[in-house]
């Protein structure tokens, strides 16, 4: 009798344990969707009135938050922020500073989770991805998908072309990471 009692509460923690962790995964994801929705309107505002000094341009760059990210494929909205710290990329997609913000090569990294990347092993040849920054938008169609090795930077590398480079680790391989590449549409 005793160890059907111990039993039925370690089956009633465990349950109320998956039960917290679910609630704290959906409240986490709705407030990155709410985040990615006032930033994309500042945005398009910003964009809208093209003008740099306007006081939503300076609190967005303040904050490092430089735009969004869309891949309408695989149903992702991202905001975008400046730097590939720890502490940037665990609230964001976080952009490389040595490459480009709008012209040439775009570099962004986000982490391999549920919130960011986990889903860029969905992505496909064709597919397109919408960058917003907050003085432009492109629109670039997937043509890469390779693994590569965690020191490789050249896909980082200035290009003529103006292109997006996504980069996240892969699950279970810590030397190696996804890449995607884009080329903007014409």
């Amino acid at each position: 009798m005793k160890n059907k009692f111990i039993i039925g509460l370690i089956i009633i923690s465990v349950i109320s344990l998956i039960c917290g962790i679910s609630i704290f995964v959906l409240n986490n994801r709705e407030t990155k969707s709410q985040d990615y929705e006032e930033i994309s309107d500042k945005v398009n505002e910003i964009q809208d009135t093209n003008n740099i000094e306007d006081s939503e341009f300076m609190e967005l760059w303040e904050t490092n938050v430089i735009g969004t990210l869309e891949i309408p494929s695989i149903n992702l909205k991202l905001s975008i922020a400046e730097g590939i710290e720890n502490d940037v990329i665990s609230k964001y997609v976080g952009h490389f500073p040595s490459t480009a913000l709008i012209n040439g090569n775009v570099g962004l990294a986000g982490h391999n989770t549920q919130e960011f990347f986990a889903n860029l092993k969905r992505i496909k040849k064709g597919d397109e991805i919408v960058y917003n920054f907050l003085l432009g938008s492109k629109t670039y169609i997937v043509d890469t998908i390779v693994e590569i090795q965690e020191d490789d930077w050249s896909y980082l590398e200035d290009t003529e072309d103006n292109k997006i480079t996504l980069i996240t680790c892969i699950r279970n391989q810590p030397t190696k990471r996804l890449c995607i590449q884009a080329t903007e549409k014409n």
